[in-house]
């Protein structure tokens, strides 16, 4: 079998499913394939929601972006009919000399965004879902919010899906060979070509981030719900935003009930550093101990017992910044991979991107600090790029 389309998608995830949805709509033939199903249940976008911020500590050069994501967010919503983005406010607890907190307080220095810092009984006062102690601090961003990660990309599924895409699924593509002015990309079950390719294989992008000469770590972090002790109470305070907390023995962030007795709380809580993540994973009761002493010591509205927990992997790059962008010296081959925990907020900009560079549109957006060559030459050869470790 060998199918041809203007743009093959590599990886049919959080960035290539809103690629292929962009693509489709501009009237492009679009074919994406992944090793999973799609939506797959081993993907980054797994575990029901996912953080949506404004004011960002990572950056004020992911504004641009954080921008033209909204605007996709919306558009996607309009043509799925779907909520997908709901923004209620959030706020981020912290304390000076916490260095995360250092950098988002430094962070709104350089942004005109609207935002609100309080201390002592003020801050009590409008946070009474959580302890605070006589030097905590707390910055609310009212424009900040949260996304129905695996919602959000069914829908993009199915609106690329509309648009004429098509999805291959459970199909592992081996590896990336130059054939003349196109690219043969060889599957298990045969072949697919076309003059431009985007790779976005998340947590499969280990072996062709090395080509790039890059590195990708796959950590799977812990996701974890408990019980309101006060449902009722919970939401008669008003607590129906996101919120984040930064203090010296570790941080975490949490959101408004979806259920209506029940929060997710995660934390900086990950397991050892894995090659593959396809398969369900333990989770050892050390690792749901911590997120418990994080909801037994700072959130006295929630009683202290995970009820579900989900394990969640994402590739991060040394740097924890993704790989994005067209590949020096491969022309038509574009890298959006390494999102490094923190890229489905900004999926719909990224994967734009990633469409605008295969068809020769000019990204409005600063995307040069995500180059993909950024970290040296490309180790692979230059008519080749290898996405199984397992190829010949």
């Amino acid at each position: 079998m060998n199918l041809h389309a203007d743009v093959i998608v590599v990886g049919a995830g959080s960035v290539g499913t809103m690629a292929a949805w962009q693509l489709a709509k501009r009237g492009h033939r679009v074919i994406a394939v992944d090793r999973s199903t799609i939506p797959g249940p081993f993907s980054a976008y797994a575990g029901e929601s996912r953080l949506f911020r404004t004011i960002y500590r990572e950056g004020s050069h992911y504004r641009g972006i954080l921008s033209r994501a909204v605007s996709l967010w919306r558009e996607l919503e309009s043509e799925s009919g779907t909520d997908l983005l709901r923004i209620c406010g959030g706020v981020t607890i912290g304390r000076r000399g916490v260095p995360s907190f250092e950098r988002l307080l430094e962070s709104t220095q350089d942004q005109d965004y609207d935002f609100e810092l309080l201390s002592g009984d003020a801050a009590a006062a409008r946070l009474p879902m959580h302890r605070l102690d006589a030097d905590s601090l707390a910055l609310f961003d009212p424009q900040s919010g949260y996304l129905k990660s695996e919602r959000a990309v069914l829908s993009a599924v199915q609106a690329a899906q509309r648009h004429g895409a098509t999805f291959l699924e459970q199909r592992e593509v081996h590896e990336i060979v130059r054939d003349g002015d196109a690219w043969t990309v060889r599957t298990g079950e045969g072949t697919l070509t076309a003059p431009r390719v985007i790779v976005s294989t998340g947590t499969g992008a280990r072996q062709f981030s090395r080509d790039l000469g890059a590195r990708t770590e796959i950590r799977p972090q812990v996701l974890t719900w408990f019980p309101l002790r006060d449902p009722a109470a919970y939401a008669a305070a008003g607590e129906q935003t996101i919120f984040l907390r930064n203090e010296p023995d570790g941080s975490f962030y949490g959101f408004p009930s979806s259920d209506g007795w029940t929060i997710k709380v995660a934390g900086s809580v990950y397991l050892p550093p894995v090659d593959h993540y396809d398969h369900p994973m333990a989770v050892h009761p050390e690792y749901i101990d911590t997120v418990t002493r994080y909801v037994r010591d700072y959130l006295p509205g929630v009683e202290p017992r995970a009820v579900r927990v989900s394990p969640c992997a994402d590739a991060y790059t040394s740097d924890d910044t993704a790989l994005l962008g067209e590949i020096d010296g491969l022309d038509g081959l574009i890298a959006a991979v390494g999102l490094s925990g923190h890229g489905f907020k900004m999926a719909p900009a990224l994967g734009a991107a990633a469409a605008d560079l295969a068809t020769g549109v000019a990204v409005q957006e600063d995307i040069a600090f995500m180059h993909p060559n950024r970290f040296g030459a490309s180790s692979g050869a230059p008519d080749r790029l290898v996405l199984s470790a397992e190829t010949p």
